[in-house]
């Protein structure tokens, strides 16, 4: 379907591209990653795969300081939850940060991290947050502290579908890239509950009902080659780092994963769509 982009670095790309529909169901994707421009264009990807046409809104973090976008064309692209914040919006997706291996409280925009969050709980139908995010959302939201892991979490895990909900329609397994540093446990609150779960890489997708988000460990919306060039640049800055488990054949990548984040997040969608018009 159609994705619109209000701003960001793809926008003049996509500007030719057919508007989406009155109807479409209005994002806001509030960036973490360093490479701007290539997450932009692996979730509008995905979403372009979805059934319901999307507005999409990228937003910053202001009290961050970019060491791999300049600052000026950030500030130009993207907006911050003070230009927004009287607004509402059907979804928010909060993307991951390679922050995971830090104390929360010594991130330096963790406060506005935890500002977003109580924005969302007034101005948001649904939320998604993902890899660090969800980490970081969960200890909010649950009180649940990440695990910090001797090795790399790093490769294409298949797991298994745990819990039956509107959520995990379809699918009896998910196949889904992980790359983070960190992992969870298992939750021990009744507010939690654990949709997809792996034996080596813990819980994968985890749902929050009363805060309306879902909190997925891994990137969805990566690319085929994602995975190898973490490796490559993990490699060239000297890094211990494995190979990305379960990522090829006959020696290649090969994507596994993304009719499942397709089917994914098209389950999130309907439920964005759903809570939309109920309060219409």
């Amino acid at each position: 379907m159609t994705v619109t982009l209000e701003n960001g670095f793809l926008k003049q790309q996509l500007a030719a591209q057919s508007s989406a529909t009155a109807s479409a169901v209005k994002l806001v994707i509030v960036n973490l990653m360093p490479n701007k421009l290539e997450t932009e264009r692996q979730f509008v990807n995905l979403l372009a795969a979805l059934s319901q046409d999307v507005r999409v809104t990228f937003a910053r973090m202001a009290t961050h300081q970019s060491r791999h976008t300049d600052e000026a064309a950030l500030q130009a692209h993207y907006v911050t939850l003070d230009d927004i914040f009287y607004q509402d919006f059907d979804g928010l997706i909060v993307t991951g940060a390679p922050v995971e291996t830090l104390a929360f409280a010594h991130v330096d925009y963790w406060a506005e991290f935890q500002a977003w969050l109580d924005w969302r709980d007034q101005h948001v139908d649904q939320t998604i947050f993902e890899c660090w995010a969800a980490q970081a959302a969960l200890f909010v939201d649950a009180g649940i502290e990440k695990q910090v892991t001797a090795q790399k979490v790093f490769g294409v895990y298949r797991s298994q579908v745990v819990a039956n909900t509107p959520l995990t329609t379809g699918l009896a397994t998910v196949s889904m890239p992980q790359s983070r540093h960190a992992t969870l446990p298992e939750p021990d609150t009744s507010s939690i509950t654990t949709l997809v779960e792996d034996g080596q890489a813990g819980p994968i997708v985890l749902s929050n009902p009363a805060k309306r988000s879902l909190y997925i460990s891994g990137h969805p919306e990566y690319e085929t080659e994602t995975l190898i060039n973490e490796f490559r640049r993990d490699q060239k800055k000297g890094q211990a780092i494995q190979l990305p488990k379960n990522y090829f054949a006959a020696a290649c990548p090969v994507n596994t994963w993304r009719q499942d984040s397709v089917k994914l997040y098209n389950n999130w969608l309907s439920q964005v769509r759903t809570h939309t018009l109920a309060n219409l």
